[in-house]
């Protein structure tokens, strides 16, 4: 099978509302006005009322209830609104059955996204690009999923339950792995080219085009997530990570201090949003 014979099978391809794909051109632009992508967000019913909800959520809730748009914006600021419309959009697009944990897959593709958010910082590389990498790295695979869901569960047995599992059985049983499917699917939601790189990437950064550092930083992403899960924020966890190769050029103390509020932040958004 090819990745154009998948995506042909796919009758209905999850698709991103035009309203948001014009946001996310918005959000990249270094001059984009915050009233005006206030004014596009209120076309978009369903993402309104996450804004609004997140704008008058514990986190953000101020002195007084917000009801407008323009209010909640200003609240949540550029970087949170742009993540917000990302995610929403995303997390809206695919409709899993019962058998699959969609809150457990969202949460670990924000926890991704939030250790490479804190990563780009420290390498001083665009930190909401990172992110959105980190929330999209693992989409090829609920494609899959969704689409292929016999296949999917032939792929899900073999693997042995790891994700170097999973690759090695998506290339043997389909001649190609979720990160080939997650690059095309970000192609074909028109997402800039860096993000198509760093989904494509990712395992292999070292192969990614010249130039472009999402690949390199969500590699890390993924090895700091596993490590974090496996063994725990800790001193020893930490060790581990820093001896990695990739790891050299980053600051290991500040990392894992602000590694505790981070994911514990965006642990509430991705419940929010799934």
């Amino acid at each position: 099978m090819t990745l154009d014979e998948l995506f042909n099978k796919i009758h209905d391809l999850p698709t991103i509302p035009k309203v948001v794909q014009e946001l996310i051109q918005m959000f990249n632009d270094p001059n984009a006005d915050l009233d005006k992508i206030a004014d596009k967000i209120s076309l978009e019913q369903v993402i309104s009322a996450k804004v609004l909800r997140l704008a008058n959520s514990p986190r953000f809730r101020g002195s007084q209830e917000i009801t407008s748009i323009g209010d909640a914006s200003s609240r949540l600021g550029m970087n949170t609104l742009r993540t917000l419309v990302m995610a929403s959009a995303v997390t809206g697009a695919f409709k899993t059955g019962p058998s699959f944990d969609i809150k457990a897959f969202w949460l670990q593709s924000f926890q991704v996204g939030t250790i490479a958010r804190l990563v780009a910082r420290q390498l001083k590389q665009n930190t909401e690009t990172a992110f959105t990498c980190g929330m999209l790295h693992d989409i090829g695979e609920l494609l899959i999923q969704v689409a292929l869901p016999d296949v999917a569960e032939s792929i899900n047995k073999a693997s042995g339950g790891t994700e170097e599992g999973r690759r090695e059985q998506e290339n043997l049983q389909l001649g190609f792995s979720f990160t080939h499917v997650g690059a095309e699917l970000a192609k074909r939601w028109k997402f800039p080219t860096a993000m198509q790189e760093a989904i494509e990437f990712q395992f292999r950064h070292r192969e990614a085009p010249e130039g472009n550092a999402m690949p390199k930083i969500l590699a890390i992403a993924n090895q700091v997530q596993r490590g974090v899960v496996a063994n725990g924020l800790n001193d020893e966890c930490k060790a581990m990570l820093g001896d990695l190769p990739v790891m050299r050029e980053l600051d290991m103390d500040k990392l894992f201090e602000d590694l505790p509020a981070a994911l514990e932040a965006d642990k509430s958004f991705a419940e929010m949003l799934s």
